[in-house]
């Protein structure tokens, strides 16, 4: 409470100085109207007009710029067009992107520190047990409009700590019409879409269907995903009701990174294989709101939602070959023990890897209301919006190891043998309550303050359902009070600024708390073994920076550019202790870490040309010195590195940046062209910054557009089309532990991203 107490003082601080300096609106990639505003503004409930008098940097996204973008998922089109977004391709499964925004990732790997959060239809869809995001389970097609706001934001609750992506999906009342779409591509891919929407005076529908699959383009890699979209709405002037449903069915191979000798003899090898995840998810809500006066709005959502996700990983094994007199059989690695199956027997020698093995069936249910307000008083007008959600679910984990053996291709073999410690059933709990309240003060149409206030209070609970592991079985509490202020002053009609301080913070996970104990650590996704407690990160940030528009006859360019800097107090980190592909390990508070930098965006319309650009600028540190677990780092000493003040985070890059340009030759025909920048990243595993980092990237993308009949649009996709040689993540294992004819020996390993490709489509709309 003291260091709260603190923080209020400093933001009262910042508040005055910044109301004195430079205060700011958002910068929106598509900015509304400011007048007659009759729409909630920025919350987990949606981000409306309001967000041009909040002082937070906003790139809004509409489902025109996403169908343009010819990307199944939305996480394909923020890596190709959200400013200041990265990527770690560590499944290399185009559908199973690492997404990072400003160094905070939203990932579907459990071993990530998850730090964004999603909101879908106003529904938060980073999954119970890990925090974590299926991409593969938001398609771009059902998108409407998407937000991606900058920063720390108390108002959108956990996990808001490097920002938020609010996405509102489509009604009979925002895509009329219907269409069919169909794709063919490189490495055997195809799509099909089908999509109708209409409405009449109150009544509306939206459905779509759509299915993708592919080969990949390394082996063993096909990927299949089928998606169900539907949305039943009654509007009139006072109220709107709509019933959302979304059913996703995916079936992905991401095959992972390979050690650097085998990357430098075949680019498409695996180093082993099956790595399958197959997600199936329903959900539905019902959103309702109602002007209930001129200037009172009451919204409400309730929600459910099921997950269904299967595992099966074949890899090398950690059991080694007894010696002596037991060299037949199967021994822990580095005893003399014997490792027995379930029925108490010793294991032959012959097994030289594993499969893990996991299920989880998360479900999921809330509700959610607010009161939005504008309120006139004194000549400064209010514009106030409170809210309560709850959310709470559970899921039933369980998982064992199978002994198995490599085949030729590093393919594993079923034996229906299992290890007898290696077993984990476990029902994890989660709720969240939260309260949350903010006033924008307007005091004139150029100069506002917002004042933001959440309290959460979230429970995460885990119960041993074996028998086996009663360490497992604990119950945690977190409680929080978040908040911050920030100002915006319009300077003039085409400059405006803004400053502001806010602080946010996440609870531990259930994954993070049951592998958290050093002396037992766990195997990514499967063993669980320990539950001692961990603390709640809390973020703490400084924003300034400013934007503007300049429309001029044919010329319109809109601008932004702002500055930040964040500390994680107590951060969580996995340490890991081992595993041939360093999976094996425990999640841990290593202290503080720091994420500041710079963030420049512009968007130009200029007769036949439309040009967007960004740059990411970003210093990601650790501010507290401690010992990190890498035992397959070529440096380590005794399988630890000592990581000092100042070293980089792992796989978050210094400088990205992204050109892309549009031209409208005729009326017909358009072509666009988009250019990625990156520079290298450090290896997880790599937190001392004692080996190199990746080497930077430019990829090249190009696209042709053209109109063959009125109803009718023919297109073209060419991606690195210079076909460039590249890698967007790296860590570091053991090559030798199953094969053992490499001439790089180096325990690098490194995820390499797809080469050209090529992909041509047709819809036809009416």
């Amino acid at each position: 409470m003291n260091s709260l107490v603190a923080f209020t003082q400093r933001l009262l601080l910042g508040a005055v100085l910044a109301a004195g300096v430079t205060p700011l609106a958002v910068a929106a990639t598509e900015k509304p109207a400011l007048e007659n505003v009759r729409v909630v503004g920025m919350s987990p409930m949606g981000v409306g007009s309001l967000t041009e008098l909040s002082p937070f940097q906003v790139q809004i996204f509409s489902a025109a710029a996403l169908a343009k973008g010819k990307t199944y998922s939305v996480a394909g089109f923020l890596d190709q067009h959200g400013g200041g977004i990265s990527v770690n391709d560590a499944q290399n499964n185009p559908l199973q992107p690492d997404i990072r925004f400003r160094g905070y990732a939203a990932s579907p790997l459990l071993g990530s520190a998850q730090g964004l959060v999603v909101y879908f239809n106003g529904v938060r869809v980073n999954e119970l047990f890990g925090d974590t995001v299926n991409w593969d389970l938001l398609p771009a097609s059902s998108v409407q409009e998407m937000a991606l706001v900058a920063g720390v934001n108390p108002i959108f609750g956990q996990n808001a700590l490097g920002g938020a992506i609010v996405i509102k999906g489509k009604t009979g009342f925002t895509a009329q019409g219907g269409a069919v779409e169909l794709g063919v591509g490189s490495f055997g891919q195809s799509a099909v879409a089908v999509s109708q929407g209409a409405h009449g005076e109150h009544w509306g529908g939206f459905l779509s269907l759509e299915k993708y699959q592919e080969d990949g383009w390394r082996d063993y890699s096909p990927t299949e995903a089928r998606n169900l979209y539907g949305a039943l709405s009654r509007h009139d002037e006072q109220s709107e009701l709509d019933v959302f449903f979304n059913f996703s069915d995916t079936y992905l191979k991401g095959n992972g990174a390979v050690p650097l000798g085998l990357l430098e003899t075949d680019r498409e090898a695996v180093f082993t294989h099956p790595d399958l995840t197959e997600n199936q998810m329903s959900m539905t809500n019902i959103v309702y709101s109602r002007w209930l006066a001129d200037d009172v709005k009451f919204s409400s959502n309730i929600f459910y939602r099921q997950v269904y996700s299967n595992s099966f990983n074949g890899d090398g094994t950690e059991f080694e070959e007894c010696d002596g007199v037991n060299s037949d059989f199967l021994c822990e690695d580095d005893s003399d023990e014997l490792a027995s199956d379930q029925f108490g027997e010793p294991v032959s020698s012959e097994f030289d890897a594993v499969n893990n093995i996991s299920r989880r069936q998360q479900r999921s249910w809330g509700a959610s209301a607010q009161l939005y307000w504008l309120y006139e008083a004194g000549g400064v007008k209010h514009h106030i919006t409170m809210g309560a959600d709850y959310l709470a679910g559970i899921t039933d984990f369980n998982s064992q190891v199978e002994f198995a053996s490599l085949t030729e291709t590093r393919s594993t073999t079923r034996s229906g043998l299992y290890d007898g410690e290696g077993f984990t059933v476990l029902r994890a709990s989660s709720d969240m309550a939260a309260w949350y309240f903010s006033d924008t003060f307007r005091f004139s149409d150029s100069m506002s303050i917002t004042a933001i206030l959440r309290y959460n209070d979230v429970g995460v609970g885990a119960k041993d359902l074996s028998g086996e592991r009663p360490e497992l079985t604990a119950r945690h509490r977190y409680r929080s009070l978040n908040g911050g202020i920030g100002a915006r002053w319009l300077v003039s009609e085409a400059l405006s600024v803004y400053a502001g301080l806010y602080q946010s913070s996440r609870a531990p996970t259930p994954v993070e708390l049951a592998c958290s104990h050093p002396d037992a650590p766990c195997v990514l996704p499967n063993t669980f073994l320990a539950d001692p407690p961990l603390k709640d990160v809390v973020a703490r940030s400084v924003e300034w920076g400013l934007s503007g528009e300049l429309q001029q006859s044919a010329i319109a360019l809109i601008w932004s550019a702002a500055l930040f800097t964040t500390i994680n107090r107590d951060d969580i980190h996995f340490q890991t202790v081992g595993g041939v592909s360093s999976n094996e390990g425990f999640f841990t508070n290593i202290g503080d870490t720091r994420h500041q930098g710079l963030e420049l965006n512009a968007s130009l319309n200029r007769g036949r040309w439309l040009v967007d650009a960004s740059y990411s600028y970003l210093d990601a540190y650790y501010e507290t010195a401690f010992t990190s677990f890498s035992p397959n780092h070529p440096n380590s000493v005794n399988g630890a590195l000592q990581v000092d003040k100042g070293n980089k985070i792992p796989s978050i890059p210094e400088h990205s940046a992204k050109l892309s340009l549009a031209y409208q030759w005729t009326e017909k025909l358009n072509s666009s062209l988009a250019i990625n920048s990156s520079s290298g990243v450090y290896l997880r595993g790599d937190e001392a910054n004692a080996d190199d980092r990746t080497s930077s990237y430019t990829v090249v993308n190009a696209g042709v557009e053209y109109q063959l009949l009125k109803n009718m649009v023919w297109h073209i996709q060419a991606k690195n089309i210079f076909d460039q040689d590249y890698e967007r993540f790296g860590l570091y294992g053991e090559p030798d532990e199953v094969i053992d004819d490499l001439d790089n020996e180096s325990p690098r390993f490194l995820s390499p991203a797809a080469p050209r490709s090529l992909a041509l489509g047709v819809k036809y709309s009416w």
